[in-house]
């Protein structure tokens, strides 16, 4: 990637991602680091994600055939479970620690 001018600097800002599970196999990793605008809500860098990271990563995030999230996934904004229904106005900080975790099977 290239130099980052000022002007990209303040318009963007760094998240550290974490992934579990079938997230983390949709990925390849267990972790990644991406820059986004300073501006995006955690909506906005789930969809992003998904044009990273295609159809399997999608597909672990959002409700086939929509753009809702799937009721098994759980979002943690640092450290801070994301209710669903907030994660379209919630904004991302820098610096910010996401964590993307399907539902474990079992529990009890």
């Amino acid at each position: 990637m290239g130099e980052q001018t000022e002007l990209d600097k303040e318009l963007k800002i760094k998240v550290q991602l974490l992934f579990f599970s079938s997230i983390r196999s949709a990925t390849n990793k267990d972790q990644d680091e991406v820059y986004i605008h300073s501006e995006s809500t955690v909506y906005e860098l789930l969809q992003f994600l998904s044009s990273i990271y295609g159809d399997k990563f999608k597909g672990e995030i959002f409700q086939p055939s929509t753009d809702d999230l799937r009721d098994d996934l759980t979002v943690s904004v640092n450290g801070i479970i994301a209710e669903h229904s907030k994660i379209n106005t919630m904004k991302v900080t820098d610096g910010a620690i996401i964590a993307l975790l399907p539902t474990f099977p079992g529990g009890g």
